[in-house]
């Protein structure tokens, strides 16, 4: 028995004949009769009678004749579900995110691409924005989360959130209780801080050649961990205090706003523009904006949404 059996019977009964079931289905009679005949043979029965006006599905052939249906209706459903599939993003995707975003965001990104584009596999490779930077240029990496990126060679930059960066120190350091600490006494405190090669090293150390002022730094230290660390034995870092907002929370902790200037940044989307697998990255940009959305939205991520929608 083949499939092509089951549906020259479908073609018979809702034809009422072998001839225009043959039309039907673009073959000739004795195909169908030897569909027919073929079927007969497997179900042990005869299914169709035949007549001088035509053929009559007989009454173990109407039980077949059913079975036959739901078979065609399966098939039917496995075709819909290929064309889907063949027309949903699929491929390896490679994904950049800096230090201190990447804890946050990750668990919140991944579920939503798993459930949308299950063909799609992410890769995510966390590091400092200048590394991100220099992978996502040599295309090794297909997009990158970056921070206050100027306009790069071959990659399309997207906004995504602004948020403040902060002084963070311990709960009881006698600067904790400040509601904002000016740029000039923040120069004056000795901070471990990542190093020059970080966008939080560069932007802050900018600010203060602004001002005509340069920062005391203790130790320079590339690991997000070892910072927050480091803050917990005492001592004092600038960073955005998302990732530290649990700390914060339960008092262990001070996030002290900077003042004269307020010190913020904005997150943008780095792309290539000659990936080679397009809308599989468009599908992993699309769940990065609406999972920064959702942080933002839910309180989880004091930031402000730069994308415009």
């Amino acid at each position: 028995m083949e499939l092509r059996d089951l549906f020259a019977l479908i073609a018979i009964a809702e034809t009422g004949s072998l001839s225009a079931a043959s039309r039907r289905l673009g073959l000739t009679q004795p195909a169908i009769t030897t569909s027919l005949q073929r079927l007969e043979r497997a179900a042990g029965a005869r299914l169709v009678s035949r007549h001088s006006r035509g053929a009559n599905i007989t009454e173990e052939g109407l039980y077949v004749l059913q079975k036959a249906r739901d078979i065609a209706h399966e098939m039917g459903q496995i075709a819909l579900v290929n064309d889907k599939l063949a027309q949903a993003p699929a491929g390896e995707v490679h994904l950049g995110l800096p230090t201190t975003v990447a804890g946050g965001l990750i668990p919140e990104l991944i579920p939503m691409l798993h459930r949308r584009y299950p063909r799609i596999r992410l890769h995510v490779i966390e590091a400092m924005s200048g590394v991100l930077k220099e992978q996502l240029q040599l295309g090794r990496i297909d997009l990158a989360v970056l921070f206050d990126s100027a306009p790069l060679a071959g990659l399309r930059c997207t906004p995504l959130l602004t948020e403040a960066i902060f002084l963070l120190l311990p709960a009881d350091h006698p600067c904790a209780a400040r509601a904002g600490i000016d740029l000039s006494q923040l120069a004056s405190l000795a901070l471990v801080l990542p190093s020059r090669a970080n966008s939080i090293r560069l932007h802050l150390e900018q600010a203060c050649t602004s001002q005509g002022l340069s920062l005391s730094v203790l130790a320079d230290v590339d690991s997000l961990p070892g910072l927050l660390g480091l803050v917990r034995k005492g001592y004092c870092t600038v960073l955005p205090k998302y990732l530290a907002k649990r700390e914060i929370d339960a008092g262990h902790l001070a996030a002290v706003p900077i003042a004269n200037p307020a010190l913020d940044w904005t997150l943008h989307l780095a792309t290539r523009r000659d990936a080679t697998r397009p809308r599989a990255n468009m599908a992993v940009a699309e769940c990065l904006y609406e999972a920064c959305d959702a942080l933002v939205k839910s309180g989880d991520w004091e930031a402000q949404i730069s994308r415009q929608t």
